[in-house]
């Protein structure tokens, strides 16, 4: 009597429990968010077409309401004077370049002249390796501004384009970048 009793309570259970059937997964699709919904609801806008891109202007002159903050308007410009500190730094520089009677000082000479970027950059040459050259004629300004410079040395061997950089006015000019002429750079 008592079996009896417990099939009908185990079928209860099994029926219950879902093992009488392969259990199946449902998964419920979220509602779409607001953001979804507004694109949806919004016309696309048309793309313009390469005729119309062209004839975009760009007005990128100062306005009220963007109006120029701090850093915005450049560097300064150069004062007088400066133009003519640039390209005596850089001749300088490229003099120190090219002394390298003593190689343990030709280092601490060289490197007085240039930023620590350069000096990164620079640090590991072989002054043996430097070839023989000096400083000749005038030097020929670029672009200067009261931070920035770019000047041509000419040397007996090519032109060395060096840019210039200072933090302030009143800063020394220090060696940024030096492009040595074609002829020293096939060795």
């Amino acid at each position: 009597m008592r079996t009896t009793r417990l099939v009908p309570i185990a079928a209860a259970v099994l029926l219950m429990a879902g093992c009488a059937d392969e259990p199946q997964a449902t998964f419920e699709t979220p509602p779409p968010s607001e953001a979804e919904t507004s694109a949806a609801e919004e016309p696309a806008e048309e793309e313009a077409t390469d005729e119309e891109a062209t004839e975009q202007s760009w007005d990128v002159a100062p306005s009220e309401e963007a109006p120029l903050v701090p850093g915005d308007e450049g560097p300064a410009a150069a004062e007088e004077g400066d133009a003519e500190a640039a390209g005596e730094a850089g001749a300088d520089a490229i003099t120190a370049f090219f002394d390298t009677k003593d190689a343990e000082e030709w280092w601490p000479q060289f490197s007085t002249h240039l930023t620590p970027a350069a000096q990164d950059v620079w640090q590991y040459t072989d002054p043996g390796r430097v070839p023989s050259g000096k400083v000749e004629g005038t030097v020929e300004l670029g672009p200067v501004s009261a931070t920035d410079a770019e000047v041509t040395v000419p040397s007996s061997i090519g032109d060395f384009h060096l840019v210039l950089v200072r933090e302030t006015g009143d800063d020394p000019w220090k060696v940024s970048a030096i492009e040595p002429p074609e002829e020293a750079q096939e060795g």
